[in-house]
């Protein structure tokens, strides 16, 4: 008898009953259930899209989308290992019941349906709300830098860009004499005027190549002209990238510089589920928060009723932006300080010597913070740490990046001999003044609701909540950088890890809720 255990299957036995398809996959693999929760969902939109005239039967969009979405919750995002699944996993096959699309055929279909992938998106998010999951009470908002289809070394600036252009022109220039050339010698030899439908394959390569340079050329001029009068531009000028000219080149967390995009996604807090996606081709994160608003109420039907952003979101157009949506915002300031003892009972009095050396400094300006001073909103004035009153003397109009108001200027009548001179006064200044724009009152409440031990609460649970997507599209689904290339095709390649996502976390909450 043979100490090691007998192969329960012989390669080349025929057998009388041979197992079925279904008999492969164990009853309780994940499979099934992802399967399940795909034809729940109504694909007709997307039959439609099918022009069912000529040539081979298409394999239905359900069957394709199915590969695609359990393909990205194994981690599988390259349309050649999809293709190699489908033939050789046995819950690839049977998910696809024996279907086996080539990489191309998966390659173009996963952009190809934008309409309908936003779609799908929102009708897997939908299947949360009926299930009681998604309840949008509370909803985070947070954003990463994911690399972009391009080299961090495939970047120029405008002197390396212009001499890549002038070399360019001068080789098709060079391409076109010799290809005129040729035209003349073929007549002179044959008698009879050629005309090729095409163009030579060197000539076409270096056209494209032409067309990818003045694309790069074209966002340098504009990211020039919106970072014109910056004081933190490199004195070198503005990188751009050139395989993926709609990327940025931002900084990496891991150290360096590459070309990125921002990714930007809205998370349910109450279920984890991600409810709306955003990519942006720059590091605005702030800008995003009002769209995921907007989108959020589009896609369910309903506006969340708060929002858990960190300070990096945080801007008064925003905060004023939602309190008028009568969306909560709890978004702290991007200064903070935990102790301040400017704020006291009686603003007019001044602040105690002995706390006096707690005041809260600007990092930047190495001086008092705005802050320190407490701002009476009956009498329209500012009172500083040493009970001085700061007057209102002008307003001013201001425009920043499009964005224009007017600035209430408060400032006091003399501080001459004042303690506090040395540590309130920016360089050269007499006296200080105090700026007050139209959403500072947005910013006050703000910081009140945070400061509350009901926000704090609600507050802590925002880092687990929003930080939880990101960790899985980059750990399991390996989304640490995009496949595709430009805005609009990169941003459909996050929203199908975001559907994914969603369906792996249906999955779990369905298997829980199952009777055991």
């Amino acid at each position: 008898m043979s100490h090691w255990a007998a192969a329960p299957l012989n390669r080349h036995q025929v057998t009388l009953f041979a197992p079925t398809l279904d008999d492969t996959i164990d009853g309780d693999h994940p499979v099934r259930l992802f399967d399940e929760l795909i034809r729940a969902i109504d694909f007709s939109s997307w039959e439609l899209m099918y022009v069912q005239v000529a040539g081979q039967p298409p394999i239905h969009p359900r069957a394709m989308a199915s590969c695609i979405l359990y393909g990205l919750s194994l981690g599988m995002r390259s349309s050649r290992k999809l293709e190699d699944a489908c033939g050789n996993r046995l819950d690839f096959l049977w998910l696809m019941q024996g279907r086996k699309p080539d990489h191309a055929t998966i390659c173009g279909f996963r952009t190809d349906f934008e309409p309908q992938l936003k779609d799908l998106f929102r009708r897997v998010g939908r299947v949360g709300i009926e299930m009681g999951l998604v309840t949008l009470n509370q909803v985070t908002l947070d954003g990463t830098s994911t690399r972009a289809n391009n080299s961090r070394y495939n970047t120029a600036r405008r002197s390396s860009l212009e001499q890549k252009l002038a070399a360019l022109d001068e080789q098709i220039e060079q391409r076109m004499k010799e290809f005129g050339e040729q035209d003349r010698r073929e007549d002179e030899l044959y008698g009879v005027e050629t005309s090729p439908a095409k163009l030579p394959r060197s000539l076409a390569d270096l056209n494209r190549r032409q067309a990818e340079l003045k694309k790069a050329m074209v966002n340098l001029a504009q990211r020039e002209a919106a970072r014109q009068g910056r004081k933190d531009v490199s004195a070198k000028g503005v990188s751009v990238p050139l395989s993926d000219a709609e990327s940025r080149v931002l900084p990496n967390k891991d150290g360096g510089n590459a070309p990125n995009y921002t990714s930007v996604l809205a998370v349910d807090a109450d279920s984890g589920l991600i409810v709306d996606t955003q990519v942006l081709g720059s590091n605005d994160e702030p800008s995003t928060v009002l769209p995921a608003v907007a989108n959020i109420e589009e896609n369910f039907g309903d506006k969340p009723a708060a929002m858990m952003i960190d300070s990096g979101f945080h801007s008064g157009p925003n905060l004023l932006g939602l309190e008028q949506q009568d969306v909560e915002a709890l978004i702290p300031a991007r200064q903070q300080f935990r102790e301040n003892p400017a704020l006291r009972e009686d603003p007019s009095q001044p602040v105690a010597q002995e706390d006096l050396c707690r005041l809260p400094v600007s990092p930047q300006l190495k001086v008092l913070d705005k802050a320190a001073f407490v701002f009476d909103r009956a009498k329209d004035r500012y009172h500083c740490p040493m009970g001085r009153v700061l007057e209102r003397v002008e307003d001013r109009k201001y425009n920043r990046d499009g964005n224009k108001g007017v600035y209430k200027i408060y400032a006091c009548a003399s501080c001459a001999g004042c303690p506090l001179a040395s540590k309130c006064l920016p360089k050269k200044a007499m006296v200080r003044r105090i700026c007050r724009d139209e959403y500072e009152d947005a910013r006050e409440r703000a910081a009140a609701r945070l400061s509350s031990e009901e926000g704090r609460a609600r507050y802590r649970r925002r880092s687990s909540v929003a930080e939880t997507p990101f960790a899985v599209l980059k750990t399991t689904m390996n989304l640490r950088q995009f496949l595709l290339r430009g805005l609009s095709k990169v941003r459909q390649e996050l929203c199908w890890a975001a559907t994914a996502y969603n369906l792996v976390k249906l999955m779990r909450f369905k298997a829980a809720a199952a009777p055991a």
